[in-house]
């Protein structure tokens, strides 16, 4: 839901929150000075009868109002001549995962992966073995994911970032 659309319901449904406790007062004259001729089958049930609706749907509308819009980026839109094609970020990061896999010398991964107006953006998090030439490594990795994601989903890749978090070591040689 657009932003001024949510920010209209919120002003209405103040505005009948606002309706709602001015008929309340109206009922219980807590407003001394306040006195509104009303015909005669209006009561005071039928008055609080009127607010608390006012209020159920000031409620509703606030509710929706406040509901956090749908989160961006949950699917990749590629457009073709016969339609949209949607694909969740979910199969995206997998994706990203079975290049990882692929590739030697990475132990632990964790990826991310965002859409922009400019493309795609992964971010992998990575845990290399010893000995292991990072360039060389984040180098190939970077086009690797680059490359595959492309060809596949058919969408451009603007950046892949690579995280280095750890070097493991070998457990028995840390332990002497």
């Amino acid at each position: 839901m657009k932003t001024v659309v949510r920010i209209i319901l919120v002003f209405l449904g103040l505005l009948l929150i606002g309706a709602a406790l001015f008929l309340l007062a109206v009922s219980y004259n807590l407003v001394p000075g306040l006195a509104i001729n009303m015909p005669d089958w209006v009561t005071e049930t039928v008055l609080l009868a009127i607010g608390a609706g006012f209020l159920l749907v000031a409620l509703f509308l606030l509710s929706f109002g406040f509901r956090s819009p749908k989160k961006v980026g949950n699917a990749v839109l590629k457009g073709s001549e016969y339609g949209e094609v949607l694909i969740s970020i979910t199969a995206v990061e997998n994706m990203v995962l079975r290049v990882i896999q692929q590739t030697q010398g990475i132990k632990d991964v964790s990826r991310d992966v965002s859409f922009t107006p400019d493309g795609l953006v992964v971010k992998i998090h990575i845990r290399v073995m010893p000995d292991v030439s990072l360039p060389g490594l984040v180098t190939e990795l970077q086009s690797k994911t680059k490359e595959y994601l492309e060809e596949i989903t058919g969408v451009t890749v603007h950046e892949v970032k690579v995280v280095v978090d750890n070097i493991i070591l070998d457990q028995a040689v840390t332990k002497k």
